[in-house]
């Protein structure tokens, strides 16, 4: 999977616009990143239909678009598995008004949610604190944040909802995602 670095947010979102999809740049990165966290298999086609079902129909999709959102899943799926210290949400530069990344984080939080319930089956039986966390991203999903100041407190309180949701992705990442380590054989020969 390739390591090349993503076009801009925008490029990002003009490349889907212009593929009529019902997605955005944050939430196809939402739900790609839910379908890596909820236990899709790691491969370059297992995740294809699902994304495909979100966002297109069940269609395949146009070829400037699907080579894009090949990189972006590759990149998601680089993330995690390189520790998940990499791992970002896709969100504009902080140089857009509060209000919009606030309504794109949101956006992410949905597409997350979309994606990890189309592959993870068994959340009932997770730990609690993996299902408040589900139930956690849910409500920052539904929120409308308007803030009516771009202020630093305004500032800190958007990072720290967008580090949650981040250090989130990366729990469901390892408890439904990770393969745990081959186990050492004991025996001496």
């Amino acid at each position: 999977m390739s390591k090349e670095p993503l076009p801009s947010f925008e490029k990002i979102t003009q490349i889907l616009e212009d593929a009529d999809l019902y997605t955005n740049a944050s939430e196809t990165h939402g739900v790609l990143s839910g379908l890596v966290c909820g236990g899709v298999k790691l491969d370059d086609q297992s995740w294809r239909p699902h994304f495909n079902d979100v966002v297109n129909e069940g269609l395949g999709l146009p070829r400037n678009a699907q080579k894009l959102v090949e990189s972006i899943y590759g990149q998601v799926v680089n993330q995690f598995t390189d520790d998940g210290m990499g791992f970002n949400l896709l969100l504009p530069n902080d140089d857009v008004p509060l209000d919009e990344r606030a309504e794109a984080m949101a956006q992410w939080a949905q597409g997350f949610l979309v994606g990890f319930g189309m592959v993870q089956q068994a959340l009932n039986q997770s730990s609690d604190e993996i299902q408040e966390l589900i139930r956690d991203i849910r409500d920052i999903s539904q929120v409308s944040l308007d803030f009516e100041q771009e202020d630093e407190e305004s500032e800190i309180a958007f990072a720290e909802i967008v580090e949650y949701l981040r250090v989130g992705a990366m729990l469901c990442f390892n408890a439904f995602s990770r393969k745990p380590p081959a186990p050492v054989s004991k025996t001496l020969h």
